[in-house]
């Protein structure tokens, strides 16, 4: 049995009449919204879906966002998430890609969606379904499971189709990280689109429940935290803004047990905040879309101790990682490109089989980050291997620059990046958002050159307010390159500069 669907009818009958959605007043248990699931899958049938045909669903995150996402897998058929803050050009661009069978979309994200081949209104369609029974479930581990497209943070979003294989061994591992009970309430404000769909499964079949926010009300989430809330998943930038909202500390969270970062570094300074804000149950994951979610878990225990919160944690059981030398030779220990085996990395991308196989490394898929595993199996990220700067004859990641800078009590977050350079050959520069307008730019500057040395420090600091972001949050390196300079012609000059 291998299909994740069949984890929503866990203890079905202990959980029945248990909570499973609350969205403002609307509160389904789980058996209103299995027996809702069902007809929505059996509708979907009833309309043409087959085994395997791909369905959009673009809507902000609800109670008939979960309900279509599971009625699309109940119905065996390839969730394919769009996320409204695309835009209607590339999600246009998405749904060409992917040839949808059908997309669902709710009212908010009519505008966002795009050239639409067959579109469905989650509202109208949700709230008239006919009672049916829904088609059995096929199990194949080898079966497409779902189809996200890459931040594209590096260059134009990739199709990444995930097996039944994968979205089961990330669920599994998230049941370990977690350990979730019918206690646990998750708070789903980070886009079901993305990272936090993973947790709508697992949650469930403990019999838990998730409160679904629309978008990031810091206030309401605050609330909800304060409230009923035992595990949180959002990116650093959401948890720093939290801690500007107002002053709290961990007694006003009295069942959070997890609050969980991911998709992107926090700095070391951020990361004690948190812990002296919130309390001990700070922690980390770090995945791809290739190898969906949990590569590596840093528990809330390893987090609080500063020998090992930069360390992106431990590899899930069932999920070997290694790292691949210049040799190319396989090792479990040292430095190299991480490297991820187990069903989680049955993945494959859409219409591509030659870019499938050079994402391979006998066998091993290669996930493009320089990583070091220490000798109690911790990783710890260095940079992307694509991203390597050649500055004077030697190599630099603006990974193990980007954490030298993040780790002064000034600096929010950084992004290194190289630039063409006569003398240099490139030249290495970083942008930062810093607290305070203004800052003791030489002191950052002798701080990193202190942590790394001088070649890893850049020649020249670019202080930002905030640093530009893609439609899924993350910091984009071209965008920034681009943001400070527009003309690829600019003349670099040896300064630090201050922007407003």
């Amino acid at each position: 049995m291998t299909h994740p669907i069949r984890s929503l009818y866990d203890n079905a009958a202990a959980k029945d009449d248990r909570p499973a959605l609350f969205d403002g007043d609307v509160t389904l248990t789980h058996g209103e919204l299995i027996a809702l699931v069902e007809r929505a899958a059996a509708d979907l049938t009833a309309r043409g879906i087959q085994p395997g045909d791909r369905i959009g669903l673009c809507a902000t995150n609800s109670w008939r966002h979960v309900v279509a996402y599971l009625a699309i897998l109940r119905a065996n058929a390839v969730w394919t998430p769009l996320n409204p803050k695309n835009g209607a050009n590339l999600n246009g661009d998405f749904q060409r890609r992917a040839d949808l069978a059908l997309t669902l979309h709710d009212a908010p994200s009519t505008g966002a969606l795009g050239a639409t081949r067959r579109p469905l209104p989650l509202e109208a369609w949700l709230d008239s379904l006919p009672e049916a029974a829904p088609p059995a479930i096929l199990d194949d581990p080898a079966a497409p499971f779902a189809l996200k497209f890459t931040g594209g943070s590096t260059g134009i979003p990739k199709g990444v189709v995930q097996s039944q294989a994968s979205g089961l061994a990330a669920l599994r591992s998230l049941q370990q990280f977690y350990g979730f009970t019918a206690d646990d309430v998750n708070l789903a404000v980070a886009p079901l689109t993305h990272g936090s769909s993973h947790y709508i499964l697992p949650v469930l079949a403990a019999g838990g429940a998730h409160v679904l926010l629309p978008t990031p009300d810091r206030a309401a989430i605050l609330s909800e935290l304060k409230r009923r809330i035992s595990v949180v998943f959002i990116p650093p930038t959401l948890i720093a803004l939290l801690m500007s909202e107002a002053d709290f500390g961990p007694d006003d969270f009295p069942h959070l047990r997890h609050l969980t970062w991911s998709a992107a570094p926090m700095s070391p300074g951020r990361v004690a905040q948190a812990i002296c804000r919130f309390g001990a149950v700070v922690s980390s994951l770090y995945g791809q879309t290739e190898a969906p979610m949990a590569i590596t878990g840093l528990t809330a225990a390893e987090t609080v101790d500063p020998e090992t919160r930069s360390s992106v944690g431990r590899p899930f059981p069932g999920t070997p990682v290694g790292l691949v030398t210049r040799e190319g030779k396989i090792v479990l220990r040292g430095e190299g490109e991480v490297v991820v085996g187990g069903d989680l990395a049955r993945t494959e991308y859409l219409d591509a089989p030659d870019l499938t196989a050079a994402s391979r490394h006998e066998g091993w898929l290669k996930t493009g980050d320089i990583g070091r595993l220490d000798a109690s199996g911790r990783l710890i990220l260095i940079g992307r291997s694509k991203e390597l700067i050649i500055t004077g004859g030697y190599n630099v990641y603006p990974g193990e620059v980007e954490a030298a800078l993040n780790a002064h009590p000034a600096v929010r977050e950084a992004c290194a990046f190289g630039l063409p350079d006569e003398i240099w050959g490139e030249r290495l520069e970083a942008a930062v958002a810093v607290d305070a307008r203004f800052v003791d730019d030489a002191a950052i500057r002798a701080f990193v050159r202190e942590a790394i040395g001088p070649v890893r420090t850049p020649k020249r600091l670019h202080l930002l307010p905030a640093l530009p972001r893609n439609p899924v949050g993350k910091v984009v390196r071209g965008e920034v390159r681009s943001l400070l300079y527009p003309d690829a012609q600019s003349v670099i000059r040896p300064a630090v500069e201050v922007l407003p």
